[in-house]
């Protein structure tokens, strides 16, 4: 039998479909020193359809990890217990989405094409193995006023006045 690559090393990509308020970010944090071994957060970065991470980690094994929601120097821990996650022998390249405080759904590794060394979660289907019914699930999507505003100081109405305008 033929070894595998980077002996038995698994490369994860990781989906958190959650959307976090203006000024938070998600990371993440688990049993393993790749995963900050509950001491140090990993950040998560923002992409179009979520919260995504990726991790090389040691194959053969079950991982133990949570979500958190930082804003500044606090953090929100996911409301229920962790996450358990088993990872494959020979290793190879998978990709998990989650959905936040759902710790108890079953999480199936979707294999990743390792040519393109991108993750593309938008093919794999978060509930394939739950029980939730998929038309309960809202679908997470970008606002399109996000790039006009990120960073940038927001001013907000005070008044109606162009209402009293439109009736008159």
């Amino acid at each position: 039998m033929g070894m595998s690559t980077r002996h038995g090393k698994v490369k994860l990509s990781i989906l958190l479909k959650h959307q976090v308020e203006f000024g938070e970010h998600v990371a993440i944090l688990g049993s393993t020193k790749e995963l900050g071994s509950w001491k140090k957060s990993v950040p998560m970065n923002w992409k179009e359809n979520g919260w995504v991470c990726e991790l090389e980690l040691r194959g053969d094994k079950s991982i133990e990890y949570e979500f958190v929601i930082v804003k500044k120097d606090k953090m929100k821990w996911e409301g229920a217990d962790n996450r358990v996650l088993k990872l494959p022998k020979g290793g190879g390249s998978f990709g998990i989405v989650c959905l936040w405080n759902a710790t108890g759904e079953t999480v199936d590794l979707f294999p990743l094409d390792s040519e393109k060394n991108e993750v593309e979660f938008d093919d794999m289907n978060e509930n394939e193995s739950t029980d939730i019914d998929s038309a309960s699930v809202l679908e997470v999507q970008t606002s399109p006023f996000v790039g006009q505003w990120q960073g940038r100081s927001v001013s907000f109405m005070q008044s109606n006045e162009h209402r009293n305008q439109e009736t008159e």
